[in-house]
């Protein structure tokens, strides 16, 4: 097939956290993939009906089993995520020679951790288990290693799984990079902050945290700033964050980087998040990634304000048509949204969305005043 699906495979010692840790992983990622599917080592036995034992060849036979299953499931196009001790280098060396796209995360716990936890009794018990009275091939070249002593939470454990996989998990994310890079150091875009931006500044609270997602210029997170509000502005434009480097301005700090996936989305770490023209750059899987991040970083009650263009701007249907509601059009891409859609993707993410309007007025700019969407989602 000429587009294989990915096999994450997770692995460990029993009691590592491969079924916590892989399930989450699983739950978010079929979010955005439907065609994902789940593989756990004990569960596949009982389908399996278990006619496999334990001694070193069972296990051996065992492990080559599911992988061709795996790999059986990926020729076809299927994500597939895998927990499994499978215990053995040769198992995993025939994996990387016949999966084609195949990622191995290696769960690594200390010894004395998995004897506290002593799942299922086994680390007592020391007869016949992986690790103890039975020789356990660490990986010897995973593709991420995450250690797992309790000092992390299942969630901050899979938000490091998709940082390190994420151009995986998100199939042809869109760049628009060169473009703006250009755009930004010609310097002709304006520097006053935004209508949005001062509809927002009457809906927050000095003192408090706000992400400007995609802060372009800046000139919407300076007026921020200028409020009183501790600002975190992140655009992939290296010539927009080196030009706003250039000087330092109190409560407010330029990251250059992707801000979807930002190291900076610690969870509970926002009071405000802020994406102004910013979702309709991004391809609709890369926006279902956005929302989730932001539920997650934003704090209880915390507010994400949107202003995006609409399905009924002039624009749409211009240039060369991508994928649903998109073109690309005047050397960049843009994507048209459908606000009722947009609210319910806000909605299937656990946000209450409290405003939701489309209409002219909200961003005049020279002669043209097109309708735009304008959302006010809030985390519970």
């Amino acid at each position: 097939m000429d587009n294989p699906g990915t096999v994450y495979f997770f692995t460990g010692l029993s009691g590592a956290g491969k079924t916590t840790v892989g399930g989450l992983f699983y739950r978010r990622l079929k979010s955005t993939k439907p065609n994902v599917v789940y593989l756990d080592g004990d569960e596949i036995r009982l389908a399996f009906g278990e006619d496999v034992g334990y001694t070193h060849e069972e296990r051996l036979r065992w492990a080559g089993r599911i992988f061709r299953v795996c790999k059986l499931l990926s020729d076809q196009g299927i994500d597939v995520i895998c927990c499994s001790i499978a215990m053995f280098d040769t198992v995993r060396r025939w994996n990387r020679e016949h999966i084609p796209n195949y990622k191995e995360i290696y769960i690594r716990v200390k010894k004395e951790t998995l004897i506290q936890r002593n799942q299922k009794g086994l680390y007592t018990a020391g007869h016949n288990v992986v690790g103890v009275d039975l020789p356990f091939d660490e990986p010897k070249s995973p593709d991420l290693i995450l250690q797992n002593d309790g000092d992390r939470t299942p969630l901050e454990l899979v938000e490091e799984v998709e940082r390190k996989f994420y151009p995986n998990i998100v199939e042809n994310p869109i760049d628009n990079t060169a473009y703006w890079n250009q755009y930004y150091h010609n310097q002709i875009c304006s520097t006053q902050p935004s209508p949005f931006a001062q509809y927002v500044s009457t809906l927050v609270e000095p003192g408090k945290t706000l992400v400007d997602l995609g802060c372009g210029n800046g000139r919407d997170a300076l007026f921020f700033a200028g409020q009183g509000l501790d600002v975190l502005a992140i655009d992939l434009s290296r010539a927009a964050i080196d030009q706003l480097n250039q000087n330092s301005v109190d409560h407010a700090r330029f990251l250059c980087g992707d801000f979807i996936a930002s190291d900076a989305h610690k969870p509970d770490s926002y009071d405000y998040a802020y994406s102004r023209f910013t979702i309709h750059a991004i391809n609709q899987k890369q926006e279902t990634m956005l929302l989730q991040a932001m539920f997650r970083a934003l704090k209880p009650g915390g507010k994400f304000f949107v202003e995006v263009r609409s399905v009924n701007d002039p624009l749409y249907g211009k240039g060369k048509a991508v994928e649903r509601n998109a073109f690309f059009y005047d050397n960049h891409y843009r994507r048209f949204i459908v606000r009722d859609e947009l609210v319910h993707a806000f909605e299937h993410c656990g946000f209450r969305v409290e405003y939701a309007k489309e209409q002219t007025g909200f961003a005049p700019y020279g002669n043209d005043d097109p309708p735009v969407i304008r959302i006010v989602a809030v985390k519970p």
